[in-house]
């Protein structure tokens, strides 16, 4: 965590110093939007392995990482605060991406693929004009996702995930409506379980926990109505 709460401290000291050159009228981005985002991240788990027995090698720290490529749509409203602040809410859809992975560092060396799915995002945006059509932000928000395991060594399984997502970027509107938005963040969801793992007698008694965390730099195109 002590990494997200370095990003938002410079993320917040970036706006901060950027109030007092603020010229422009925030109703460039009042209103509701839709747009489409293309990201790129790397999605890291850190855990344990526990094998059936509980007694042989029955914590084994490990990560694995994977970069996939990932496909949303978003949606939300801008409301005005003032000439140069405005807040905004919305949500995110994740419907498409390459998120698969070994997982065999966690998983005691087995052969356990990982998929990642279905990423829902709502969140809270506020930000501050720094140009006639630019503004720089922070947004932080609730996210969910789904991530399954599969393979030789283990039962198929779905787990649903709970976290936490920051970021921080820059948006840009034109007279016609249009803006882009750039932006880098980090989400960190809360603790899973697979089970039925395949343990050193070939039962599938063990079981790993695991952490997940995902690093992701994001490209929004949309329309501003």
């Amino acid at each position: 965590m002590s990494k997200l709460y370095k990003m938002l401290a410079i993320a917040l000291f970036g706006v901060a110093s950027l109030t007092s050159n603020s010229f422009a009228d925030s109703s460039a981005f009042g209103g509701p939007y839709i747009g489409v985002q293309a990201s790129i991240a790397g999605v890291e788990l850190e855990g344990n392995y526990t094998d059936g027995k509980q007694n042989l090698n029955p914590r084994n720290d490990g990560q694995v990482g994977m970069v996939g490529y990932f496909g949303s749509l978003v949606a939300g409203f801008n409301l005005p605060l003032g000439d140069r602040g405005m807040l905004g809410i919305g949500g995110a859809y994740t419907p498409t991406g390459d998120a698969n992975f070994m997982a065999k560092e966690v998983a005691g060396g087995k052969k356990v693929e990982m998929s990642l799915s279905d990423l829902i995002e709502v969140f809270i945006e506020p930000a501050v004009m720094i140009s006639d059509d630019s503004a720089v932000f922070i947004k932080a928000g609730y996210s969910e996702a789904a991530i399954h395991a599969s393979g030789d060594d283990v039962q198929d399984q779905t787990n649903d995930l709970q976290g936490f997502t920051a970021s921080a970027g820059l948006k840009t509107v034109t007279s016609m409506g249009i803006f882009i938005k750039a932006e880098m963040g980090l989400t960190t969801y809360d603790r899973f379980r697979i089970e039925h793992i395949t343990d050193e007698e070939g039962s599938k008694t063990a079981t790993a926990a695991a952490d997940a965390e995902i690093a992701f730099g994001a490209l929004t195109i949309g329309k501003q109505f």
